[in-house]
């Protein structure tokens, strides 16, 4: 038997052998088989070396998830660059962040995707050696990559099992965004551990919306799903509507969605009349899971970040449902568990809570800045800042984070990034993020602002909307006076009183 490859160029030379005909990648523009998937990544990879792109060169990637994305990753690997996968909901001070922190040599972007302008933001921004801006396809055309195509060039030499794949960005627990490294043997050990503990086959069939930027959608999604020969099936908008039309006409069974699309999936009048496949994929252990999935799937519960990335425990789909149900299950592939005081470092007793820890060669290599020692302990232990416990069949249950984030629909948001924004206002004396419950996104940002002049909210929120991602901008903000918030013994703020007053204020209630 073949060993399983251990670079992403590797994996798809082997998956266009084996399944050259076979759908990878599906979209309302097209279909991608496997053998034809191989052949524009090599174009592209060829392009690429032309602009300069080799082993070590950052490309950073701002496309939406349209096949291209895909093709054009698997070029920048296929020529040994590294891929920076940015997230297209950034607002251009985010995306210089990224851009300079990542520094990325060859950007290529869309033109304009939504409500954001990309072209003009870029124009405000220090440029890359090389900037491509591809033009947004119509309804029915594929991407135009030819803007790519400048004089012939020939491939460099590929990547090899423990050169960087990835930066991918995570905005952690500080005020602006990490950049998180990964090798190429890294993801392919992730993506084969994350399919195998999911069990896609050939035959499956993924619902593609989870963005590629984030390590779910690029791991857990895409990954995963192709190296089982299985496909893809892209949206790059969520409606509910069409994502319905789309599952059931794709009969896609392996479903990763937000809590808020699931419930939108559910509320939607067409519901009720859809004929849904879906038997795999995660969320088992949700309050939504039992309408999504029928009695008998094999969709697991689960636990994981970026730096894990992202499956990082789970038990196995054909566990039995109680198990999947309960708890976030044992470490997925050649992952290990430990859980610590958080004080000492000293691991505790099964089922005593302590800090979350993980080790094994699918995490993370290091973060940007930072030497691989400086990210994990003197045992390797990479240590998450989460709180949990170990039960006696060796899972996981997920207990609370203890880092300041907010978590919405599905992604981690920084209370330190949100109260730095806010400070950037001429009129902001002080600002505390905190979060807030909310039965659909988990947590909705909120924000008590305590102000030197007298100025309207609405101006706050503008602010913010024009330096933040959507879902980093408050929903809910107060103007306080600074002897009005309540405080600790220590004399600093105490956000977990804060929090209590933004449930108050709302109404909201701590989901079940």
């Amino acid at each position: 038997m073949n060993p399983s490859p251990v670079t992403l160029p590797a994996l798809l030379d082997d998956l266009a052998a084996r399944f050259p005909t076979r759908e990878a990648l599906v979209s309302v523009r097209g279909r991608l088989d496997f053998a034809t998937l191989r052949t524009r990544a090599d174009a592209v990879a060829t392009m690429l070396a032309a602009h300069g792109v080799g082993r070590g060169t950052r490309v950073g990637l701002l496309l939406p998830n349209w096949p291209e994305w895909i093709v054009i990753a698997f070029g920048v690997w296929r020529c040994g660059g590294v891929l920076v996968p940015l997230n297209t909901l950034y607002r251009a001070r985010e995306l210089g962040h990224a851009l300079a922190l990542a520094e990325v040599e060859v950007l290529i972007a869309v033109r304009r995707f939504l409500r954001n302008d990309f072209a003009t933001s870029l124009s405000t921004l220090p440029a890359p050696r090389v900037t491509v801006l591809l033009e947004p396809p119509d309804d029915s055309a594929a991407v135009d990559l030819s803007p790519l195509l400048v004089s012939s060039g020939s491939l460099p030499s590929p990547s090899a099992p423990d050169d960087d794949a990835t930066i991918v960005f995570t905005s952690g627990s500080t005020a602006e965004p990490k950049g998180v490294v990964h090798s190429q043997r890294a993801l392919c050990l992730a993506a084969a551990g994350d399919a195998a503990v999911l069990g896609i086959t050939p035959d499956d069939r993924t619902w593609g919306y989870l963005p590629f930027f984030f390590a779910g959608g690029l791991v857990a999604v895409a990954l995963a799903t192709l190296s089982r020969g299985a496909a893809v099936v892209l949206q790059d908008v969520f409606e509910a509507g069409e994502t319905l039309r789309l599952l059931e006409a794709e009969r896609v069974t392996v479903f990763f969605a937000w809590p808020h699309q699931a419930e939108a999936l559910l509320a939607h009048p067409r519901f009720t009349e859809t004929r849904l496949h879906l038997a795999k994929g995660v969320g088992a252990n949700t309050k939504w899971a039992a309408q999504i999935y029928p009695p008998d799937h094999h969709a697991v519960g689960s636990y994981g970040m970026t730096e894990t990335p992202p499956l990082c425990c789970a038990w196995p789909w054909d566990a039995s449902r109680e198990r999947r149900t309960t708890s976030h299950g044992p470490p997925v592939g050649r992952r290990e568990l430990r859980i610590v005081d958080p004080s000492t470092g000293v691991a505790v007793t099964t089922g005593a809570d302590g800090e979350i820890c993980v080790r094994g060669p699918e995490l993370l290599s290091r973060y940007l800045g930072q030497s691989p020692a400086e990210c994990v302990d003197a045992d390797g232990f990479f240590h998450t800042g989460d709180l949990g416990h170990v039960d006696a069949d060796g899972a996981l249950h997920f207990v609370g984070r203890a880092k300041d984030v907010i978590k919405t629909a599905g992604a981690n948001v920084a209370a330190a990034e949100v109260e730095a924004v806010l400070l950037e206002h001429a009129d902001v004396a002080a600002a505390h993020a905190v979060g807030v419950p909310d039965a659909s996104r988990g947590e909705n940002v909120a924000a008590f602002v305590v102000v030197k002049r007298a100025v309207d909210v609405d101006v706050l929120l503008t602010h913010c909307r024009e330096r933040l991602a959507s879902y980093k901008v408050p929903r809910h903000l107060w103007l306080r006076a600074e002897d009005a918030l309540p405080q600790k013994g220590s004399g600093k703020v105490d956000k977990a009183a804060l929090r209590v007053e933004a449930v108050r204020l709302t109404g909201a209630a701590d989901p079940p």
